[in-house]
């Protein structure tokens, strides 16, 4: 990726001006290249994805090698960004002889030399957001994001619950409640479930008719509405259907006419026997901001959490991800050493584990080379910092917090299960977070053999195989290692 789309500084001195090239120059033939990926892309995605986001992006300029391309507003960049960006970059790559990087930015985000010296894009064409299509019965499958399905959903312990759920709801199962509320923190894989649900629905071709929106979209599609004093669009689009997906429910918090017209909507739909699945980012009774009634909706909703993934199935989300990119680039090979690397270094959710992976496709040029440690070291340096491994006093004190033990109690010789499976949680982790020896580990909780931490590691590695309570516990207190690390450095 070249230096000048990483840093994110356009130097005007640079741009080539998309209205004052010659008919033979690199931006010429870089803006017919750019419409032979339009029309590439307009067969590989629903056509209404292609014509609500897709088709009102604009060349701008070249950079240093460096392509631009803008999106109008903030929400068509946020769509195309989530969804849409690695097959634009794909399609560009294959067909630029000259190997140029494409950037794709919001217009407003845009230096204002630059943009004064291209002009606006899109000067001369009516303003207009995504516009809603008119019946949902026309576009039943339109929305459909192929890459997100049950199949590539990596599921375990923390998801599988919310997973089942899902499934349940896209086999048509008439149990439990007509609303359904999946909440969990951001990266955890609440949109690839609510995707998962639309995907199989199309799949299964059974006349029902859903729909997947963004609740900012709904704000949006709302907003444009009341100014043109006309909201039948936005009715039509989403009351008409037997499922009604929406994404980040906190977008509507605090607007209390949206939240009056949500409220609507939600009616609308169970009325005429339908169902609307919701996902958020806090618990129903932590959500905030929502009106009496909306807000009765929500406590209502049969509610279920996604949380971290927990190691094993960060494991799985790294080689799912990397299999994914292997796909077009058949030298990016990972080995175990590498993913374990991985897992072990980025603490958050899986969206940031596939940052890692996009990053270091990168760095390997896009299948110049094959990736290595070097690499991928220089990667999550880049990304998390220099990794700092905890104090093993630290991972003691989170394991006193977690099962609210005392010093004396978790370095005691007691038999009891209440101390000694949260001691040997704590030896397994001082074995897997720092590099410290099995006779260090031991003389940190008072003990003479160190076969007693190779016997804590052995059981607990063990149990973590097969027992979800053994992969909660410790996930919680290596979770509060992080945390009490983080207090430490601020």
């Amino acid at each position: 990726m070249g230096r000048q789309e990483e840093s994110g500084r356009w130097d005007e001195n640079k741009v080539m001006d998309t209205s004052t090239v010659q008919e033979g120059s690199d931006i010429h033939r870089g803006r017919e290249i750019w419409k032979t990926v339009l029309h590439d892309t307009r067969v590989r995605i629903p056509a209404e994805d292609f014509d609500k986001w897709i088709s009102d992006l604009r060349f701008v300029a070249e950079v240093d090698d460096v392509v631009l391309v803008a999106a109008r507003d903030q929400l068509s960049f946020d769509r195309i960004n989530s969804n849409h960006r690695p097959l634009l970059k794909r399609i560009w790559r294959k067909s630029d002889p000259k190997g140029r990087a494409l950037k794709i930015a919001c217009w407003k985000d845009i230096p204002a030399s630059t943009r004064d010296l291209v002009q606006n894009p899109w000067a001369g064409e009516t303003q207009r957001r995504p516009a809603a299509p008119p019946a949902p019965a026309e576009t039943k499958a339109a929305t459909a994001v192929p890459g997100m399905t049950f199949s590539n959903l990596v599921t375990g312990d923390t998801n599988k619950r919310a997973v089942r759920l899902a499934q349940e709801i896209a086999e048509g199962g008439k149990r439990g409640a007509n609303v359904s509320l999946i909440y969990g923190r951001q990266g955890t894989g609440k949109t690839h479930i609510l995707r998962a649900i639309e995907n199989a629905i199309v799949h299964l071709d059974d006349g029902r008719r859903v729909t997947y929106m963004t609740a900012e979209e709904f704000v949006t599609a709302y907003i444009d509405g009341a100014m043109a004093r006309d909201t039948r669009n936005l009715k039509t689009w989403v009351r008409n259907n037997d499922l009604l997906l929406i994404d980040d429910l906190q977008w509507i918090a605090g607007k209390q006419k949206t939240d009056d017209a949500f409220f609507a909507t939600i009616r609308s739909v169970t009325k005429e026997g339908g169902r609307v699945v919701l996902t958020a980012d806090e618990a129903p009774g932590d959500l905030k901001g929502f009106s009496q009634r909306m807000r009765g909706e929500i406590m209502g909703a049969a509610a279920s959490e996604v949380g971290l993934p927990d190691q094993e199935m960060r494991r799985e989300i790294v080689r799912l991800h990397a299999a994914m990119i292997r796909e077009d680039q058949p030298n990016f090979e990972l080995s175990e050493e590498m993913i374990e690397k991985v897992v072990t270094a980025v603490r958050g959710p899986g969206r940031e584990l596939c940052g890692v992976l996009w990053s270091l496709q990168t760095e390997t040029g896009y299948g110049e080379v094959e990736p290595d440690m070097d690499m991928l070291v220089t990667v999550l340096r880049r990304q998390q910092g220099e990794y700092q491994a905890p104090s093993l006093d630290n991972i003691k004190r989170a394991t006193m917090r977690v099962f609210g033990l005392t010093k004396t109690e978790i370095e005691s010789a007691s038999k009891s299960r209440s101390i000694c499976h949260p001691r040997q949680i704590a030896m397994y982790l001082c074995r897997e977070m720092t590099d410290k020896s099995y006779p260090q580990i031991a003389r940190a909780f008072s003990k003479k053999d160190h076969t007693t931490v190779l016997h804590a590691w052995r059981k607990v590695k063990d149990g973590m195989q097969a027992d979800p309570d053994m992969i909660r516990d410790v996930e919680r207190v290596r979770e509060l290692v992080f945390e009490i690390q983080a207090e430490g450095n601020a």
